[in-house]
């Protein structure tokens, strides 16, 4: 499923209509009547006649989607009530001019809201109000008319939060590329997005304001869809389960590929543990730990499925250069490197990460200490020289960090991360020419050619210290097993979500622990492998 921005979506529109031929209004009357049909999902009551909805439309094309609403839910025999919001003197054009003419022919009440003056829509009583005022051709805060009657709408429902509230397409005034929104947008229960899901509603207050989010179908074929040749996709159960590597029955560990995890340093083993759980649990042939020596005993006791190598470690007793060529020298018949997890920060761990980021001739996953170690403080305003040159990198680098991370290398605060977080990842991932991961809250997969995937899995139980090393340790594994980075990174956010969300299901969702997750990894591989197999008995 498509994810868009909202210049993207709007193209769409005009290829199906320009290049294809496919008539508007038919476009608008497979969008009315697919939002039609979710709606009477998400409401069963609406099957009963006689219910008050009241129908706010814009003079555009979400308008006209509304106007064909009026139309359908007249047809059941509900109570209908339209008001068209607009400038002064301006009325519906083109598609949407013909359906506000229909529903003025059926005798549906519509009433014009063009000035302060005009009276504001009559909510009392209303079972469910539709938002059909604009959609992604908004691209400027909310005023006159509209934030008015919005305004109105949004302080009504939060009196009466038993008013149903769908959006059409978007919430109006929420922003389809950045998910930023001021006070007067009508929080939503349902959004029936059309074609594409767009972007600004996983971003910001997309999610608080969207509700539940459903695909409108409006009859794109294709054909069209590959003319635009889409950048963004939604990371669901399906697309993950489509990006899960081969495991012939004839495999055997030397096949599934040697992942190592490197880090640790006083007080941090366990990330580095979590790591080789991770790694463990991706479905890897055999993994390694790479540790400072003096932490061997402690190592040798707590990975009992994992081997560990010993490294040669500076006087405090972290990573230094002499480490270097020793793990270069074992990474010889190994295929990828997760570097990060409780390495710790200073001068020895600092060379060390430059050193294999830029040299090491194998996929890594850089996170945590590693990514630190790659940025200067943000005070400085830009990314260090160590960072630019993984664009010198001999084979790819996956990055994976928070929004602090990411603020650290890109030399801005967390806020002006979380502020634009698709943009911040695209510029990590130019700027470095690797693979960026930004997680929290839809964490954003994007590539080096501004491809970038959404992830559905996952939530508030992966918000705990470690967490973030399972998942180094589990993509480190992918890469091993020669999946694409990419892909690799997609396929493991989306798992590691999943894993989450079942601990949450199982033991509750407080106080579940990282190797908790990783526990429940089992289950979501589970999960994806029937999904495929389903998928390709679906397709004889």
């Amino acid at each position: 499923m498509l994810v868009t921005l909202s210049k993207e979506s709007r193209q769409l529109d005009r290829i199906a209509m320009e290049d294809f031929g496919l008539p508007g209004l038919v476009l608008m009357e497979n969008a009315a009547r697919s939002i039609f049909r979710e709606a009477l999902a998400f409401w069963p009551a609406l099957a009963n006649a006689g219910r008050k909805i009241v129908i706010l439309g814009g003079p555009g094309q979400n308008g006209g989607d509304g106007w064909v609403l009026a139309r359908l839910f007249s047809a059941i025999g509900h109570r209908v009530f339209g008001y068209l919001i607009t400038k002064p003197g301006h009325r519906p054009g083109g598609d949407a001019a013909v359906n506000y003419a229909l529903a003025l022919k059926l005798g549906l009440p519509i009433e014009v809201i063009e000035s302060d003056s005009s009276p504001l829509p009559d909510f009392s009583q209303a079972d469910l109000l539709i938002d059909a005022v604009f959609g992604t051709g908004l691209d400027r805060p909310l005023s006159g008319p509209a934030a008015r009657v919005l305004t109105a709408a949004s302080a009504y429902k939060r009196q009466y939060p038993q008013t149903g509230v769908l959006a059409v397409d978007l919430p109006s005034g929420l922003s389809g590329d950045t998910g930023s929104a001021g006070p007067e947008v009508v929080p939503a229960d349902l959004t029936v997005t059309l074609a594409s899901f767009k972007l600004g509603l996983f971003l910001k207050k997309g999610p608080s304001l969207a509700g539940t989010v459903k695909l409108g179908d409006i009859g794109l074929c294709p054909p069209m869809i590959e003319r635009l040749s889409p950048r963004g996709r939604l990371l669901d159960l399906k697309l993950a389960a489509a990006f899960l590597p081969p495991r012939p029955l004839s495999g055997h560990k030397g096949l599934f590929g040697h992942a190592v995890v490197c880090g640790g340093s006083t007080g941090k083993t366990g990330a580095l543990a979590l790591a080789a759980l991770g790694a463990q649990r991706s479905g890897c042939g055999l993994i390694t730990a790479a540790h400072p020596a003096s932490l061997a005993p402690v190592l040798a006791t707590k990975l009992t499925g994992a081997m560990t190598l010993p490294l040669p470690e500076e006087s405090d007793g972290q990573l230094g250069e002499a480490a270097a060529s020793a793990l270069t020298a074992f990474m010889e018949n190994c295929r990828a490197l997760g570097l990060g997890p409780g390495l710790g920060l200073g001068g020895g761990p600092k060379r060390l990460t430059g050193y294999l980021s830029h040299h090491l001739p194998k996929p890594m996953v850089l996170d945590a200490d590693a990514l630190t170690n790659l940025a200067k403080p943000s005070s400085q305003g830009q990314p260090n020289e160590l960072l630019t040159s993984l664009t010198q990198s001999p084979s790819p680098r996956v990055l994976t960090p928070h929004p602090g991370e990411a603020g650290r290398l890109l030399g801005v605060t967390p806020a002006q991360i979380e502020d634009d977080r698709f943009t911040s990842a695209i510029n990590l991932a130019q700027l470095t020419k690797s693979v960026v991961v930004l997680k929290g809250r839809h964490t954003l997969i994007v590539s080096p050619d501004n491809h970038f995937l959404v992830n559905t899995s996952g939530g508030p139980i992966l918000a705990t210290g470690g967490s973030g090393d399972v998942l180094t340790g589990l993509l480190t594994g992918l890469l091993a097993q020669g999946m694409a980075p990419f892909e690799a990174a997609g396929l493991a956010v989306f798992v590691h979500g999943r894993a989450g969300d079942l601990a949450a299901l199982r033991l509750g969702p407080i106080g579940v622990t990282p190797d908790e997750i990783g526990a429940f990894l089992p289950l979501a591989w589970a999960e994806l492998t029937e999904a495929k197999a389903t998928s390709l008995e679906g397709g004889y």
